[in-house]
């Protein structure tokens, strides 16, 4: 200290210590990330190490902080050798680059070099987007001032009327059966879906975050109230995929009906647009700039997880056959539902114009194509022993991969929905009538059968329920049983018979959610992974409290931040792509 050597006392002080409670699953000694990084007489570097003790206790997660002219390599060598005379040894899994945190300057790899390219360079890529935003605000506020009507083409990247599409709330009209075109429970079925897709991720991805008391963690995860926000939760994808399959059968026949004809590669188009656009976005961004969003002790690995697929098969994603081409790679994994559901939007004409010309007939064939995949997905369940419990041994990678991300595993929901569709349009102008006790029938029925669903859900991911042979029904049966009390609930609201469910759903508030719910699906997990660990250099504490505070955060940052998105990248495409098509 007297001879100014105080800068190797500060980082040997930014070394973890042993922590408190390994028996209690706390295996974390991160260390001093920010004080490490602060000493200026030698440039420092942070770099963190998995110790397995030769005991039951669990792997302990240490950091050192060593000068940054070490390779990190190097420190991983000279650190296993000293290991090694404490009969402690480093679990290897991954290389140690993405574990250390030293100042480094913006590389140049292809990824970036691509992204760049594409604009010149990072600043014209904002230039462009901006003066597009600008220029065409600008003009729909001086159409505005001089009270002329503007130009559709000119105002596709307004962000005043962008923003005010999305946030616009429509009157309800008190209708008893669906006449207008607008199912208004849709807003708040869409919505609530959202919601619970972007809970049931907060909970997957507790994992990422380093708790100090892991235990308390491992028996929520093994509670309740967590199989009803986590494995419950993918119900409402099959919701989307639903409501994805009644939509197009409606605007399909609504076409057919005022034409006689239908456009497939016009309607295909438009939807590619559409859905792409916003993904390119977020793909761009996730293989240049994103790693620099960040200085957590966990962020640079958790980049390369979700970067290095991309660069990889990016062009997979853009096509939307990802699912199929390599599904353990997927770039945003979890776009395999916009690949899901552009394959299923694809077919979906060769469905609908024979059961425009022939009617009711061919909704045999669906009901078979749709039984067919819930057959498949039953067999493969049972020749690989496949099991639903995370708990339970089995190779889930591989049953994600043929039964979870397949669209032939998954296409028995958006058939139901187009069926159901159908026989929406059949009745728009008369409605169903059935006597009251029938509603109320179905409404107890729907009400037991999710009720039933969550409950042997419960049972089998806690291992209650130890039966290959009934995952195997379990799986494919739950989901179309959902489906069917999706479809109920939208009978019922669109045929007046809805009631409170009606005027909850039907609330205008839901509708700018509504509006945001693609972009907030296609950003949620990204945003959330960057907020776990993105700046995390400490460790956490588990509680309900902490866990409903993340809940909510992740709700208010992904709507926050899919608001401007749409505007940006998702509205002015749909308008370019009709303006173009109607030409």
């Amino acid at each position: 200290l007297q001879g100014n050597q105080s800068f190797i006392c500060a980082g040997f002080d930014s070394w973890g210590k042993l922590p408190t409670g390994l028996y209690r699953q706390n295996g974390y000694a991160l260390g001093n990330v920010d004080q490490c990084r602060a000493i200026e007489r030698v440039r420092m570097q942070h770099c963190t190490f998995v110790e397995a003790f030769p005991s039951e206790l669990e792997p302990l997660v240490f950091g050192l902080c060593v000068p940054q002219h070490c390779r990190p390599d190097f420190v991983k060598q000279l650190y296993w050798d000293f290991l090694v005379t404490k009969s402690v040894r480093l679990m290897s899994t991954v290389e140690q680059e993405v574990l250390c945190i030293r100042d480094e300057e913006i590389r140049y790899d292809a990824a970036m070099v691509t992204a760049i390219a594409a604009t010149s360079d990072f600043r014209a890529i904002s230039v462009i987007i901006g003066v597009c935003v600008m220029s065409s605000t600008s003009y729909e506020v001086i159409t505005e001032i001089l009270q002329r009507k503007p130009k559709p083409l000119y105002t596709s990247f307004s962000l005043i009327g962008n923003l005010r599409n999305i946030l616009q709330v429509v009157p309800r009209v008190n209708q008893a059966h669906y006449k207008s075109g607008v199912i208004d429970c849709l807003h708040g079925i869409r919505s609530l879906s959202m919601i619970w897709i972007v809970v049931l991720h907060v909970n997957y991805y507790l994992n990422l975050v380093p708790w100090e008391n892991d235990h308390a963690r491992s028996e929520y995860l093994q509670g309740f109230m967590f199989a009803l926000m986590q494995f419950s939760g993918s119900l409402a994808v099959d919701t989307f995929l639903t409501l994805g399959g009644m939509l197009a059968a409606m605007s399909m026949l609504r076409a057919l009906d005022n034409t006689g004809k239908i456009n497939p590669f016009a309607l295909f188009l438009q939807r590619y647009i559409r859905i792409t656009a916003p993904q390119a976005a977020v793909i761009l961004f996730v293989v240049s700039f994103a790693g620099y969003m960040g200085e957590g002790v966990f962020w640079k690995l958790n980049v390369a997880i979700i970067k290095e697929p991309c660069m990889k098969n990016w062009w997979a994603a853009l096509l939307h056959v990802q699912n199929y081409v390599d599904p353990e790679n997927m770039c945003l994994v979890w776009t395999w539902y916009l690949s899901v559901d552009m394959q299923l939007y694809l077919i979906t004409p060769a469905l609908i114009y024979p059961l425009w010309r022939y009617g009711k007939r061919v909704l045999i064939a669906i009901t078979g194509l749709a039984l067919l995949s819930i057959t498949c997905v039953i067999t493969t369940f049972l020749i690989f022993k496949f099991r639903l419990s995370f708990f339970a041994p089995g190779d889930i990678v591989r049953r994600y991969n043929l039964t979870y991300y397949a669209t032939h595993a998954r296409m028995a929901v958006w058939l139901w929905g187009l069926a159901f569709g159908y026989l929406l349009h059949r009745t728009k102008d008369t409605g169903i009538h059935f006597p009251k006790r029938f509603w109320i029938t179905g409404w107890i029925a729907c009400l037991v059968t999710i009720g039933t669903i969550i409950f042997i859900n419960f049972q089998i991911h806690t291992m209650t329920v130890d039966s290959s042979v009934i995952d195997a029904f379990y799986e494919p049966l739950s989901r179309s049983a959902f489906s069917f009390c999706v479809l109920w609930i939208i009978l019922a609201c669109v045929n007046g018979r809805g009631w409170l469910v009606d005027e909850f759903l039907g609330a205008t508030v839901w509708q700018p959610l509504s509006r945001l719910s693609f972009c907030m699906y296609l950003l949620h997990l990204l945003l959330l992974v960057m907020a776990s660990v993105a700046s995390g250099k400490s460790t956490s504490h588990f509680s309900a409290t902490d866990l409903f505070y993340r809940i909510w955060g992740a709700i208010g940052l992904t709507t926050s931040v899919a608001l401007p998105w749409s505007a940006v990248f998702e509205l002015p495409f749909v308008t370019l792509s009709k303006l173009a098509l109607r030409s």
